[in-house]
C-alpha cells in the first residue's frame, strides 16, 4: 500500500508562517527579558509569553492583508515593546530605563494600531489629536518622571542607569498624579472615538470593531486601575512586575478579539451557501438582491443582470443601464461623487459570459472572500434571476415602445387638430364670406335663397369640423392645460360635476391621456350609470398624477372587451399607469387613475 505524501495545508501559507514566526520571536524575546522573574513565576511567564505571541501573530496576519498592514505593523511593534518591558526584572544597568519607555511604546502602538484599522489612516481630526496627545503623555510624561525622580522611587535598584536631572520627591509625586490623570483621559477618549465610529462602519467591519472596542475597554481599564497602585512611597520591584502582569493579562484580550472575529468571518463564508439558498427560495430578482444585501450586510448593494439579446446590463426592473462589462478583471473600484469609490464585482458563467454585476460598499474589498463566496453560492439563483431579468427587459422594451407610441399619437393628434383649425377651417370661412358676397350681389330672389341655404350648410359643416378638431385634440388642452379643458367638458355634461383640479401643467402625453380617460369616465357615469351628480379630482403626488371620478349612479360597472372602460384602461397602461374601479351594485362607481411622472 503506497503512502500518500504529506502536503502543507492550503491555509498554512507564507503569511501564516510569517505571523507564527513573529509570534515565536516575540515570545522568545519576552522569555529572555523576563528570565530572572520567570524562574520563580512560571504561571506569569506562560500568560505573558502567550500574550506577546498572540499580539505578534495578530499583527502578522493583519500585515499580510490588503488594508490592515499599518495596524499589523503597529501590533507587531507593540508585542516586541511589551516583551522588552519585562527587562525590568534584571533590575540592573539600563534595563529598568528601557523597560519604562517600552511600556509607553506598547500602549502608544496599540492605540494607534486600533485607530489605523482598517483604512491604514488616522481618519478624522479626533484620531490624529489622540495619537499626538498619547505620544506627548506617554513618552514626554515618562521622560519628565525620569528627570525628576530616582530609580528607587519607581521600585528599581539605586544603581540602575537613570537620567535624574533634578530629582525632587514632591515634584515627582505631583507629576505622577498628573500623568495618571492623563492616562485616564487618553483611555476614555480612545473608547469614545471607537464607539463613535460604529454607526459609520458597515456590517462586516462592525463585526470586527465591536469586539475590538470591547477589548480596548478591558485593556485600558486594567492598565489605568493597575497603574494607580504605583502612586505610593514604598513601591518595590515585585510591585512593578505585578502591575506588568496585570496589564499583560488584560492585553491578551486584544489578540483574542481579533482571533474571534477571524473565526466569525470564516464561519460566515462557510454558512453563506445555506443562507443564500434559504433567502432566495423561491427565486426572484428582488429576492436575490435582498439576499445578497442581507448576507453581506450592505443595504446599498446594487445588482444588474446581463441580457445577451440586448448586449447590455439591466436593473431589477428590466431597464437598460450604461454599465459596460469589465475587461481588465473580475472587479474594480468605481469613482463616486459622494464618499469613497464603490467596489464593482462581475459574475460570469462557466463559459465566461457575463451573468451579473454587483456594486458594494468599499469596505467589502477587505472581505473579498465573503463576497465571492456569496456570489458563488448564489450562482444558480443568479442564473434563474437572469432569465427573469431577460423576460422583464423584453417586457420593458415593449412598454417603452408603447409609451413612445402614445407620445407620438398625442403629438400627432395635436398637430392634426391644429391643421384642421388653421387650414381647413380658414378655407371654409373664406368660402362662407364668398357666399355672403354672392348672396348680396344676386339679383334673383331664388339665387339669394340658394346662397343663404349654402351658407347655413357651410356654417353647420364648420361647426362639425370644430367638433371633430376638439375630438381629435381640443385646442384648449394644448393652450391652457388639463384644468381648463376639463372645466369645459364638465360644463357640457348633462349631470352636475364638482371639480377639484390643480392649476399647474403636466407633460403633454399625461394631459392627453388623462383628458380622454376622464371624458370616458364622465360619459360612463352619465350615460350608463345614470348618475345625478359626479365628483372629479386631479392631484399631483410628486411621483405620480392621480385622478378620481366618483358618481352616485347604479354601480356594477365592469370593463367589457372593446368597451369604453377597457379602452380607458389601455390608454392609461400605455404610460405605465393603472386604473382601479370600485363599483358595488347600487352604491355608485369610483374610478381611480394613477399615471407615474417618470
Amino acid at each position: 500500500m503506497r503512502s500518500v505524501p504529506w502536503r502543507v495545508p492550503l491555509w498554512f501559507g507564507a503569511p501564516v508562517r510569517l505571523a507564527l514566526g513573529a509570534g515565536l520571536a516575540a515570545a522568545a524575546l519576552a522569555l529572555a527579558c523576563g528570565w530572572p522573574h520567570w524562574r520563580g513565576h512560571p504561571g506569569a511567564a506562560a500568560v505573558t509569553l502567550l500574550g506577546c505571541a498572540g499580539l505578534a501573530v495578530a499583527g502578522g496576519v493583519l500585515a499580510a492583508g490588503r488594508r490592515g498592514r499599518r495596524t499589523g505593523a503597529a501590533f507587531t511593534v507593540a508585542s516586541l515593546a511589551w516583551a522588552v518591558t519585562w527587562a525590568a526584572s534584571w533590575n540592573a544597568g539600563a534595563a529598568p530605563l528601557v523597560s519604562v519607555f517600552a511600556q509607553s511604546v506598547f500602549y502608544l502602538a496599540t492605540g494607534a494600531g486600533v485607530l489605523l484599522y482598517p483604512s491604514g489612516r488616522l481618519g478624522g481630526p479626533s484620531a490624529r489629536l489622540w495619537t499626538g496627545a498619547a505620544a506627548t503623555v506617554l513618552l514626554g510624561g515618562q521622560a519628565l518622571l525620569c528627570a525628576v525622580s530616582r530609580p528607587e522611587w519607581s521600585g528599581f535598584a539605586a544603581s540602575a542607569v537613570w537620567p535624574a536631572a533634578f530629582p525632587d520627591r514632591a515634584l515627582y509625586d505631583a507629576a505622577l498624579r498628573v500623568l495618571t490623570a492623563g492616562l485616564v483621559a487618553l483611555a476614555g477618549s480612545l473608547v469614545v472615538i471607537l464607539v463613535r465610529r460604529l454607526p459609520r462602519t458597515g456590517g462586516p467591519e462592525r463585526a470586527l470593531t465591536v469586539p475590538v472596542t470591547a477589548a480596548i475597554a478591558v485593556l485600558v481599564t486594567g492598565a489605568v486601575a493597575s497603574q494607580g497602585t504605583m502612586v505610593d512611597d514604598t513601591v518595590r520591584l515585585d510591585d512593578v512586575l505585578r502591575v506588568y502582569l496585570v496589564q499583560g493579562t488584560t492585553a491578551t484580550v486584544l489578540p483574542l478579539a481579533f482571533l474571534a472575529t477571524a473565526i466569525r468571518a470564516r464561519l460566515a463564508e462557510l454558512t453563506v451557501a445555506e443562507r443564500m439558498q434559504r433567502l432566495t427560495d423561491p427565486v426572484s430578482i428582488e429576492k436575490v438582491r435582498d439576499a445578497l444585501r442581507s448576507v453581506l450586510h450592505d443595504d446599498t448593494l446594487d445588482l444588474w443582470f446581463w441580457v445577451p439579446d440586448q448586449r447590455a446590463y439591466v436593473d431589477v426592473a428590466g431597464r437598460p443601464t450604461d454599465i459596460e462589462p469589465l475587461t481588465g478583471g473580475a472587479s474594480e473600484a468605481e469613482e463616486s461623487l459622494f464618499g469613497p469609490p464603490r467596489w464593482r464585482h462581475e459574475v460570469r458563467t462557466s463559459t465566461g459570459q457575463p451573468l451579473a454585476t454587483v456594486k458594494v460598499a468599499p469596505a467589502l474589498r477587505d472581505h473579498a472572500p465573503l463576497v465571492e463566496a456569496a456570489l458563488a453560492a448564489g450562482g444558480r439563483a443568479l442564473e434563474a434571476a437572469q432569465l427573469h431579468a431577460t423576460a422583464q427587459a423584453t417586457l420593458e422594451r415593449a412598454r417603452s415602445a408603447r409609451e413612445r407610441l402614445v407620445r407620438v399619437q398625442a403629438a400627432e393628434r395635436e398637430r392634426l387638430a391644429a391643421d384642421l383649425q388653421r387650414s381647413a377651417r380658414r378655407r371654409l370661412r373664406a368660402l362662407e364670406e364668398l357666399l355672403a358676397a354672392l348672396e348680396s350681389a344676386a339679383a334673383e330672389p331664388s339665387a339669394r335663397d340658394q346662397a343663404a341655404v349654402c351658407r347655413r350648410e357651410l356654417a353647420e359643416a364648420v361647426a362639425e369640423l370644430d367638433d371633430l378638431a376638439r375630438g381629435v385634440h381640443p385646442a384648449i388642452l394644448a393652450d391652457a392645460g388639463l384644468g381648463p379643458a376639463l372645466e369645459l367638458v364638465a360644463a357640457r355634461t348633462a349631470a352636475p360635476v364638482r371639480l377639484d383640479l390643480p392649476g399647474r401643467r403636466f407633460p403633454p402625453e399625461i394631459e392627453s391621456t388623462l383628458y380622454f380617460a376622464l371624458c370616458e369616465a364622465l360619459t360612463n357615469a352619465v350615460k350608463h350609470a345614470r348618475a345625478s351628480s359626479v365628483e372629479l379630482s386631479v392631484r399631483d403626488t410628486g411621483d405620480a398624477v392621480v385622478a378620481e371620478v366618483r358618481d352616485d349612479g347604479a354601480g356594477a360597472a365592469v370593463p367589457a372587451p372593446g368597451g369604453g372602460l377597457a379602452g380607458l384602461t389601455d390608454r392609461v397602461r400605455a404610460l405605465r399607469g393603472r386604473v382601479e374601479i370600485d363599483s358595488p351594485p347600487g352604491a355608485g362607481t369610483r374610478i381611480t387613475i394613477t399615471i407615474p411622472r417618470t
